[in-house]
């Protein structure tokens, strides 16, 4: 096993799936979905390694998706957070296992400098990224989006659609959510704010 198999194999995600104890408690399952967000962050930049060769990036994700195969098998309730975020899991290495075959076919691509495409909006000078922070969490959190084949769509895609239709970023998607959800009060100050505006609106 290389060592990109090794630290996959003991991200504290694999670890928490091994757990026959898991309960599906509101605190068990954050847990596990903060571990599986970054969990998938790190095998979405597998193809742009430099560090290892394309073969050893393929040997890992083989190797971690094997491990996934077998936990899926264990976690058999279709309808469970664990099953749903294994399921996406493999969805996310099969994607980065052909972006690798595309780059040994095609030697360049990964020299193609890809940008991201522009909004014609932006965020108004009223509001903050904290703000949309806080839709962007609750959305999240509750499953709002999925991706094409119904898997669960992870924390950073939501962000980074956000970023893109708000012409905005994010230095650190995880620590700006840390910050919201730690809040020590007016933890919805935001959709507080959106929640009287649709009030109002419904008596005009």
């Amino acid at each position: 096993m290389n060592n990109i198999a090794k630290r996959f194999s003991r991200s504290e995600f694999i670890k928490l799936l091994h757990t026959k104890n898991l309960n599906p408690n509101n605190s068990d399952n954050k847990r596990l979905s903060l571990a599986y967000t970054r969990f998938i962050n790190r095998i979405q930049t597998v193809s742009k390694l430099d560090s290892c060769s394309r073969l050893e990036a393929l040997q890992a994700l083989a190797r971690t998706r094997e491990i996934l195969f077998r936990l899926q098998a264990q976690h058999k309730d279709s309808e469970s957070l664990s099953y749903q975020l294994i399921r996406s899991s493999l969805s996310l290495i099969n994607f980065e296992k052909q972006m690798i075959c595309l780059q040994l076919k095609y030697p360049g691509i990964r020299n193609v400098h890809t940008s991201r495409p522009h909004s014609p909006l932006k965020i108004s000078k009223r509001f903050t990224n904290s703000d949309l922070m806080e839709v962007i969490a609750a959305l999240s959190a509750v499953g709002f989006f999925c991706q094409q084949d119904d898997s669960p769509a992870t924390f950073m895609q939501i962000t980074r659609e956000f970023e893109t239709l708000c012409n905005t970023s994010f230095k650190n998607p995880d620590n700006c959510r840390w910050a919201i959800l730690n809040r020590k009060n007016r933890l919805t100050h935001f959709l507080d704010t959106l929640r009287g505006t649709l009030a109002e609106l419904s008596q005009k």
